[in-house]
């Protein structure tokens, strides 16, 4: 199954005579046009698309919840992950797609260490549906793919989802992303924040900060610890947990919901945010 939290599509070669595939995924609620010379090679953490030839691919990553602010945010400060780094080269335009809504971007981008040159947009979905797509071509090929490229940006469907959000939905949305709990107690910050990587892996720091007045005059310290492990999602009695275990071998686990929009782990809000260590 394909899945988001982070959509993307990368093309590098479309023949102009070729017509086109609908790949439609009812669990996520969506459907996408892809050229017919690509040939589904790949279907589980994400959906991969090959040419004939292997010089194009079409990756598609979903993210169930998506909202506009995470998806502007995403598109005008870049991507990056162990294949792919985008860098936006102007401001976010206003795409129209069916039962949703979309943004849209130029960019420059290195896809398996060679300069790409291609579009970015990402789509909220008007059942909660989330995605990212990336369509980019070597500079010599990216005026014949434009045209196409574009036609691919704009037949993105929204249907109504099969399922509600499960594990899978969970594990794809919390992939390269932040989760950051900041808090006080008296006069003493504490901050915390779990970053969670696609490769499964996870970095938890924690740290704080505090200022004491003193007789003589005021002190103030910092301190701040990160641990690190492996992460993932199961489904549990009908809920979503997150399960965190560190390299001592200790375990840490929580129910993860959303609520309007939010996302809370055992009834505590956590705010998602940019993931800038890994994606």
């Amino acid at each position: 199954m394909a899945k988001n939290s982070l959509t993307a599509l990368l093309l590098l070669f479309v023949p102009l005579a070729a017509s086109a595939q609908t790949f439609t995924n009812d669990e996520y609620g969506y459907s996408v046009e892809v050229d017919d010379s690509f040939q589904l090679t790949q279907n589980n953490h994400a959906t991969y698309f090959r040419s004939d030839d292997n010089d194009s691919v079409v990756i598609i990553k979903n993210w169930p919840g998506l909202d506009d602010d995470t998806a502007r945010d995403y598109l005008q400060q870049g991507y990056q992950d162990e294949r792919i780094a985008l860098v936006s080269v102007n401001e976010p335009e206003q795409i129209n797609v069916d039962n949703g809504k979309g943004l849209q971007v130029d960019i420059q981008a290195i896809i398996d260490r060679k300069l790409m040159q291609g579009l970015a947009a990402s789509y909220t979905g008007n059942n909660g549906q989330g995605m990212l797509v990336v369509i980019s071509a070597s500079s010599d090929n990216w005026d014949k793919l434009a045209p196409v490229a574009q036609k691919i940006a704009a037949s993105v469907k929204f249907s109504e989802y099969s399922a509600g959000r499960n594990a899978q939905d969970w594990y794809h949305m919390l992939a390269g992303t932040r989760l950051s709990l900041p808090g006080s107690v008296d006069d003493t910050r504490r901050r915390e924040d779990i970053y969670f990587c696609s490769d499964g892996s996870f970095k938890h720091r924690m740290s704080s900060s505090a200022s004491r007045d003193l007789d003589y005059g005021s002190t103030y310290g910092f301190s701040a610890r990160t641990r690190s492990g492996s992460w993932k999602v199961v489904d549990d009695a009908g809920k979503s947990r997150l399960v965190m275990r560190y390299g001592n071998g200790r375990d840490r686990s929580a129910v993860i919901e959303d609520r309007n929009g939010q996302t809370f782990l055992d009834n505590q809000r956590f705010y998602m945010m940019r993931n800038n260590r890994c994606r």
